[in-house]
């Protein structure tokens, strides 16, 4: 093994995390050029460049994006071993870091964690919620040890890998009138739309179903990525939204909303947990294992 001094891979998660220099340095307490050598020195012993010094801010090249997801499960580890034998309490700090895509945060991300209660493993969750667009750079670089989302084909292949969570579907609702019946036809010329942005997963799905449909000519009325906005703006009866059929059990049943009689509307989505395909640190390949062995079903329901 090269000689890789432990201060220089927490000098590159510094730089990483700040992206300039001057403010890495100042935070790891050194001058900008004792800094600026001991990157290099790094960069010199494992043979590649971690970062892209031709852009503002810094960027990980991507052999650094890599290392970088490398870097902080190795450290994590070493950590997490020294604690381990000073006899510190494991269980005080977020050991399994998670990341999901909003809707998915809300709901199925709890029953995922207390269906898995039972099969053993102390983990504590450090989850946080982002974009469905984040998601790739965020697994990437090494932000989360894992990644509940929508399917996506950049991170169906190496160097990721995936478990499916789940099959659901989008279904077109709206509010009902006094006697249960749709407030509003998605037939009927300039209905108004509550739609996902066109950049979003399902603003994708939503958009290519309409195309293929003829005859829908929605007026597009509220615009925004997340699917628990759009509900309360269908609730509130000012349109038509398409929603997972797991994040409106409740109103279903309620008759808050109702589904629309049109099931050539209806849209497939399938959730999945992504990871890095490199080994992870000891605590994330038990939860993966875990996972894998006792994947459960049903998340979707209500």
């Amino acid at each position: 093994m090269k000689n890789i001094e432990t201060k220089w891979l927490y000098d590159f998660l510094t730089l990483e995390a700040c992206r300039h220099f001057s403010h890495a340095a100042e935070q790891r307490n050194i001058s900008q050029p004792a800094f600026s050598r001991r990157i290099k020195a790094l960069e010199s012993a494992i043979g590649v460049e971690l970062f892209d010094r031709t852009t503002t801010p810094l960027q990980l090249t991507e052999e650094g994006k890599l290392f970088h997801s490398q870097t902080r499960s190795l450290l994590q580890q070493l950590e997490c071993n020294l604690s381990e034998l000073s006899g510190h309490n494991l269980l005080s700090i977020p050991n399994i870091k998670i990341a999901a895509a909003h809707s998915l945060s809300l709901t199925l991300l709890p029953k995922l964690v207390h269906s898995l209660s039972d099969y053993g493993g102390e983990f504590v969750y450090h989850v946080e919620a982002i974009d469905v667009v984040q998601v790739v750079n965020t697994l990437r670089e090494g932000k989360s040890d894992f990644i509940i989302s929508f399917y996506d084909e950049d991170l169906m292949q190496s160097p990721f890998c995936c478990l499916k969570v789940f099959e659901s579907e989008l279904y077109p609702v709206c509010a009902a009138d006094a006697q249960g019946k749709p407030l509003f036809d998605i037939y009927q010329p300039e209905v108004p739309l509550l739609n996902y942005t066109s950049a979003s997963y399902m603003g994708r799905l939503v958009n290519r179903r309409l195309g293929e449909v003829g005859a829908i000519a929605p007026r597009t009325l509220f615009m925004s990525s997340m699917s628990e906005l759009l509900k309360h703006m269908a609730l509130d009866g000012h349109g038509i939204a398409w929603l997972p059929i797991y994040s409106v059990v409740d109103e279903l049943k309620e008759k808050k909303l109702v589904c629309l009689d049109t099931p050539e509307l209806t849209v497939p989505i399938q959730a999945y947990i992504y990871r890095m395909d490199t080994r992870l640190n000891k605590t994330a390949e038990l939860f993966w294992s875990i996972l894998k062995n006792n994947m459960p079903k049903n998340l979707d329901n209500g």
